[in-house]
């Protein structure tokens, strides 16, 4: 019976430290996230920095009653010097857009990347009202994609994806 209660005081607290350290867990087990599935069909490319196992993909809407084609660049970990460490790509719309970027937003775990309801919403770096009114310059043509984000020193950041 001791064993039993040590058990069960060893996962509540593995639990509780899960969910403090990673609490998009916690949104993923209720139901209000989901795992997006890694997109191995481009290459990536940041001011002509090569990177992998940073693209995934989101075909549809949260509460899957319509279709969109969006590329989501997690570059969080990365050495990239722009405060937008997720950025989206909306393929239909031709937007470059960012989302919340917080740990309840989207964090990777298990080496997947978790989105919530919230991180599925974005605003377009374009947008002068709501987001920093930035010309990224978008170009899909072929096989490739081809745009900028802001820097933190005022400055543009390269961005290629080219299909495999």
């Amino acid at each position: 019976m001791r064993k039993f209660i040590l058990i069960v005081i060893a996962l509540i607290i593995s639990f509780a430290l899960l969910f403090y350290i990673k609490p998009i867990t916690f949104s993923y087990l209720t139901g209000i996230a989901r795992v997006l599935e890694k997109s191995h069909n481009y290459d990536l490319k940041i001011n002509s920095n090569q990177f992998t196992n940073r693209i995934y993909k989101s075909t549809k809407s949260f509460d899957n009653k319509s279709n969109h084609n969006f590329l989501i660049l997690y570059l969080k970990d990365l050495e990239v010097n722009s405060k937008f460490k997720i950025i989206i790509v909306n393929l239909d719309d031709k937007i470059v857009g960012y989302p919340c970027t917080s740990t309840s937003c989207y964090d990777l775990l298990f080496g997947n990347l978790i989105q919530s309801e919230m991180g599925s919403f974005y605003v377009a770096l374009e947008n002068t009202s709501k987001g920093p009114g930035f010309n990224t310059d978008l170009k899909i043509e072929n096989e490739k994609i081809d745009f900028f984000i802001p820097a933190k020193k005022g400055k543009k950041i390269h961005i290629q994806l080219s299909k495999k």
